[in-house]
């Protein structure tokens, strides 16, 4: 159940500069950051709202955020752990139904995003695959601080410190909450093994 790909902070030891030079409004540098974390954000984004041009959205939106608050961003934490934060909002508030929007932005240009939406196609097709997808189904019916949990768990692979930074909850918190869901999801996995061994 673990993500194929996982987010190394310690393979961008660059991200420091980065975000330095985006604060200091160089787009170039906002588009590496954006090009270095949009397949996570996408990953992220799809597995809570299960549709694609949703999760395109999500995406977007989120990397607008980054833009707009990048200066509210505390170098002591680590920079995955904010972003995530920012994309599991917008998804959840994506998934509730809340109005969707087209912002535009005076000081970066829309173009500067549209890089975002080009190779999300082979990300899709990762999660979109058979397995993956029934797990993501049944993720979908748990109860939402167990949905969340498991996702960035077990879908995302992050560290349980990471969840309950994440989430804001405690470790404790996070361990029982991933406990259940996983129970849950193994379950109602056997019951669908039992129903197609039974099917004629």
């Amino acid at each position: 159940m673990r993500s194929s790909k996982q987010y190394d902070a310690s393979a961008t030891p660059h991200l420091p500069g980065l975000i330095d030079r985006s604060l200091r409004h160089e787009r170039s540098a906002f588009r590496q950051l954006v090009e270095e974390h949009q397949h996570y954000v996408f990953a992220l984004a799809f597995r809570v709202v299960r549709d694609e041009e949703d999760a395109r959205d999500v995406t977007q939106e989120t990397f607008i955020r980054v833009w707009k608050h990048l200066h509210t961003y505390d170098m002591r934490t680590k920079f995955t752990t904010w972003l995530y934060t920012i994309t599991m909002n917008l998804a959840y508030d994506q998934l509730k139904g809340n109005r969707r929007k087209r912002h535009r932005l005076s000081v970066i240009e829309s173009s500067d995003l549209d890089n975002v939406a080009a190779p999300m196609e082979e990300e899709a097709g990762i999660v979109n695959r058979d397995l993956a997808e029934k797990i993501a189904e049944l993720a979908g019916g748990l109860p939402p601080k167990q949905q969340k949990v498991f996702i960035l768990r077990d879908l995302q692979d992050l560290s349980v410190d990471e969840v309950a930074r994440v989430l804001s909850m405690s470790v404790n918190s996070v361990k029982t909450n991933l406990c259940y869901a996983r129970r849950s999801i193994r379950e109602k996995m056997q019951q669908m093994d039992g129903t197609r061994r039974r099917s004629p």
